[in-house]
């Protein structure tokens, strides 16, 4: 058995739920890992959200101290370049939609011999398109679970995903809110961040993909109700046909 869990923590909803399960849970030791990815404008809210959580966790449930190991950070300027891994990618994108994170993460991945790296995908669109059906899943407590099985995933998904467990990715949002508050860990999961343009560097705006997938999963009480508002009309205005012709004027 491994001494720790190498969890990849953002401080957003679904890698803090894992992140709970196994420290006041499983009572499990953690290494979380965060790559700082240089041009995405939420990096500090991420942190600041990861900080405020340690805190939370350290007050509230002494025993954590024992069991929540220093985040590893690393700035994704620092990774190795991976052709295998950047074609790969390359491949996938035309099939689909997919974030640039994850050909960054699989270098990561790659680079520091990770093989047992936790990510934590909802089930979902992304994961049913590009990870649930190449899963293997054991449901042995001492073997890894929910991991790529190479013997029927296609290349370039295993070079993207292979790296990995996905521990909530049975997991819906619907399931994740209830979970939490069984759980009674609402007040800390309100501590997490998902939006990727922060306004003033500091609210949601609810306009980029995350808050948009944020309030159709039922959970746009974490948007400011302002920004719940104009998000939805910039996101309509940006995606209407006339913009988008007009984007495609400029390219």
């Amino acid at each position: 058995m491994a001494e720790h869990v190498n969890l990849l923590w953002t401080g957003g909803w679904d890698s803090t739920l894992r992140l709970l399960q196994l420290l006041l849970i499983e009572k499990k030791r953690v290494q979380p890992h965060y790559i700082m990815i240089g041009a995405r404008k939420s990096t500090p809210n991420e942190i600041e959200a990861m900080n405020r959580i340690r805190e939370y966790l350290f007050t509230n449930y002494p025993h954590v101290k024992k069991l929540l190991l220093e985040t590893f950070y690393i700035d994704d300027s620092i990774l190795e370049e991976n052709d295998t891994i950047q074609e790969a990618f390359r491949v996938l994108e035309t099939q689909n939609h997919i974030g640039d994170q994850y050909e960054i993460l699989a270098r990561f991945s790659k680079q520091y011999c990770h093989d047992d790296l936790e990510l934590c995908i909802e089930d979902g669109n992304f994961s049913k398109n590009f990870v649930q059906p190449y899963l293997h899943t054991n449901n042995c407590v001492s073997e890894p679970v929910n991991k790529i099985k190479s013997e029927i995933a296609p290349e370039p998904i295993r070079h993207i995903f292979s790296g990995y467990r996905f521990p909530v990715i049975k997991y819906s949002k619907d399931e994740m809110d209830r979970y939490v508050r069984e759980h009674q860990w609402m007040e800390l999961m309100k501590m997490t961040w998902m939006c990727h343009r922060p306004i003033l560097g500091r609210y949601p705006c609810g306009a980029c993909n995350p808050c948009m997938f944020v309030r159709k999963d039922g959970m746009g009480w974490r948007i400011p109700f302002p920004q719940r508002i104009l998000g939805g009309l910039i996101k309509k205005v940006y995606n209407s046909s006339i913009t988008v012709k007009l984007r495609n004027l400029f390219k």
